[in-house]
């Protein structure tokens, strides 16, 4: 063996020590009802005594499980009804529904490989046939579905932490009845050491031969048994390794890889996990194989320890659950966790494919103008909710910005000839090195390849293929989002990152939505609109008079530079681009400009978009000798109002962590700057700017 070893299972970066503590706890380590647990079968096992659950209750139970929740839930005293999962890897509910008995007491849900079910579904469900709901989330830390984390909603929930992080162990238990707690122990200092040597392996051919000489046993081993044993407590070292280690960007970096994978082996994938949801947080690649134990073997020679994924069921599984015999007799999972390089994932890739041709590439092709493919770019456009995707919001940035500079976007296509994505890339510095950027940076608040999301990948090996034949030395791609990952795409550095707090709308009406808010806030938000009311005479007017649109511009910029008491802002130094696509976004029904008004004149402007499903908050202004009004506030709620009101989808704070945003709501997916780099040079203006403020004028720095 001279290569480096992978496993699913994530290791232990040794310079975690060099870390700060981090007061960072993602749900469930930041609810007063979790506790702390080696294993999570012990959880388990607990956690339904807690509950109230007695000898001859019973659950409902997936076929296609692990066996060890199994064992925990009969040791328990309680008996299992199995039932098959459907082709999503759901439960069907017409066999559930002949399934239940009057001893029924609960629907225990799986999470399969960090891609929650549908929460809100079936908390329903079982509300509505008064049952217990049971969270498998032992894959599935950091995940999320609708806004609500796995394991939220669960009567008794139960996570793996070190299936998420390298921990030596670690599994977590959240219920409404919290079951006792178990003091931490000492007993795993060696494990924690073969996470450690686990990081190392996975970087070294040399010691990766040496480890395996030495390590005679899987480390998965224990994974594999169904016993119960005795419930035993969390390392010592747990808490202080949650501290150093646990990073919501994880998820998005699992994601990202979990992308790639798709884009080079999407034929071999399983169909329900094809497509990845946006909240996942994957624990594995599942790839479908006629031959398992040949492609584990393949792997493990390739220095790969795939996932022999739940091969043996729990003896108590009675014959004829088809489906689940099926899963178990094709599913391999593959490495995603956030510790792989992008050249490892590429290489786990290569290793699945052997000697087959990898899903074919995408063709880029360099553009002559922004012009040229207008029409195949307002489609892809339109699937990104995205307003700074459009053509118009490019062409027009361009026009202003790219006087004497070299544009580089390229067109991708299939081999169809259909453009799935589009680089809309320049040359923003070329000497001393060859600095590219995203056009539209400075005054765009969410920029990247422009593709469907299931394309990402794809659009994340085309731009890599396109920085290396242009000989670029440093690539920076400002404010793209956080959630995709974008630097496990590329395999760059993340150099900066802030706040985009966004509101999902759920089918709610305006009560519902204030009722996420807390006390404080609902009583501001009738407080002051009725106030004003009460003794003025107050409209909100949306600019929808194409005559009236440059007047109601003039008070928009009047009102900001009167905010800021005429300093320059980045609004408005972009004040003529700004205009200029307030015009375009009008003629194509993307603008909603409010202006409230007082006693007929305007106290207070908000300009945003209205793209696809998403309302965009960019910028407001207002007079301040009605400050004692709140007018700003006052105009920013009304818009809030009538997005949802008009069958918006989310409502869109982009770019800043304001305290303000976060009144309202619910989710920051959030955004960051990105720099990949190439040779010397671009190594060492990397390694420069990283430290160097501000980020945003990386150009004018490096010139």
């Amino acid at each position: 063996m001279t290569t480096p070893w992978l496993s699913v299972w994530p290791p232990l970066p040794p310079t975690i020590y060099f870390h700060r503590n981090s007061n960072e706890r993602p749900f469930p380590l930041d609810d007063d009802r979790c506790r702390l647990f080696a294993r999570a079968r012990h959880a388990l096992w607990l956690g339904v005594q807690a509950l109230g659950l007695a000898p001859g209750d019973e659950v409902l139970v997936p076929a296609y499980h692990h066996g060890s929740e199994v064992e925990a839930l009969i040791q328990a005293g309680l008996g299992c009804r199995f039932y098959d999962v459907t082709s999503g890897l759901e439960p069907d509910p017409a066999e559930l529904e002949a399934l239940i008995s009057p001893s029924t007491r609960a629907l225990y849900l799986i999470h399969y490989l960090g891609v929650p079910q549908d929460l809100t579904r079936w908390r329903q469900w079982c509300d509505d046939r008064g049952l217990l709901l049971f969270e498998d989330a032992a894959q599935a830390w950091l995940a999320s579905r609708d806004g609500k984390p796995a394991g939220s909603v669960g009567d008794l929930s139960i996570f793996c932490l070190y299936k998420t992080f390298g921990f030596p162990d670690g599994a977590a238990l959240i219920s409404s009845s919290p079951a006792t707690s178990i003091p931490p122990s000492d007993k795993r200092i060696s494990l924690l050491g073969r996470r450690h040597a686990a990081w190392a392996v996975g970087r070294s051919g040399v010691l990766a031969a040496a480890a395996r000489r030495l390590w005679t046993a899987k480390e998965s081993t224990a994974e594999d048994e169904f016993s119960l044993g005795e419930p035993s407590p969390p390392s010592s070292t747990l808490d202080l390794l949650i501290a150093r280690v646990v990073d919501r960007s994880a998820a998005a970096t699992r994601r990202a890889h979990y992308e790639l994978l798709s884009a080079d082996l999407d034929e071999l994938a399983l169909p329900a996990f094809r497509d990845l949801p946006s909240g996942s947080s994957p624990f594995a690649f599942p790839v479908v194989s006629a031959n398992k134990s040949e492609m584990l073997d393949r792997m493990r020679a390739s220095g790969i320890d795939a996932l022999d994924f739940w091969s043996v069921p729990h003896p108590a599984l009675p014959t004829g659950f088809p489906r689940a015999a099926e899963l178990r007799r094709s599913v391999v999972g593959l490495p995603v966790h956030q510790e792989l390089r992008r050249t490892d994932v590429e290489r786990i890739a290569r290793a699945v494919r052997g000697r087959s041709s990898p899903r074919s590439e995408l063709t880029i092709e360099r553009l002559s103008s922004l012009e040229s493919v207008r029409d195949e770019w307002s489609r892809l456009a339109g699937e990104t909710d995205n307003i700074f995707a459009t053509w118009e919001w490019n062409s027009i940035w361009w026009r202003h910005h790219g006087r004497g500079r070299s544009l580089l976007a390229y067109g991708c296509r299939d081999r169809n000839g259909t453009l799935v994505a589009i680089l809309p890339l320049y040359v923003s510095v070329d000497r001393p090195l060859r600095l590219v950027r995203f056009i539209g940076h400075d005054d765009a608040d969410h920029l990247a390849p422009i593709c469907r999301r299931a394309d990402r990948g794809r659009a994340a090996h085309a731009l890599r293929r396109a920085l290396r034949s242009e000989g670029i030395d440093l690539f920076v791609g400002e404010n793209v989002p956080a959630a995709d990952g974008w630097a496990a795409f590329l395999g760059g550095k993340v150099l900066r990152s802030t706040g985009s707090p966004v509101l999902r709308f759920r089918g709610e009406d305006w009560d519902d939505v204030l009722a996420r808010t807390s006390h404080n806030t609902r009583g501001q938000v009738r407080r002051r609109e009725r106030k004003l009311k009460r003794e003025h005479d107050v409209r909100f007017r949306l600019t929808d008079d194409r005559a009236r649109l440059d007047d109601d511009l003039d008070t928009l910029f009047g009102f900001h530079t009167a905010r800021w008491q005429g300093s320059p802002t980045r609004f408005s130094e972009g004040q003529a681009i700004h205009r200029e696509f307030a015009h375009a976004a009008f003629d194509r029904g993307w603008l909603r400009l409010w202006i409230l008004e007082v006693d007929g004149s305007p106290v207070s402007a908000w300009y945003g978009f209205r793209f696809g499903r998403a309302e965009s908050y960019y910028q407001a202004g207002r007079n301040p000798a009605w400050d004692r009004y709140s007018v700003g506030f006052v105009l920013l709620v009304h818009s809030i109002r009538a997005a949802l009101e008009d069958g918006a989808r989310e409502y869109r704070f982009l770019e800043g962590a304001e305290p303000y945003k976060y009144r309202f709501t619910d989710d920051d997916p959030g955004l960051e700057t990105v720099g990949v780099a190439r040779g010397s040079l671009g190594g060492a203006a990397l390694a420069t700017i990283s430290v160097a403020p501000p980020l945003a004028a990386v150009g004018r720095y490096l010139a």
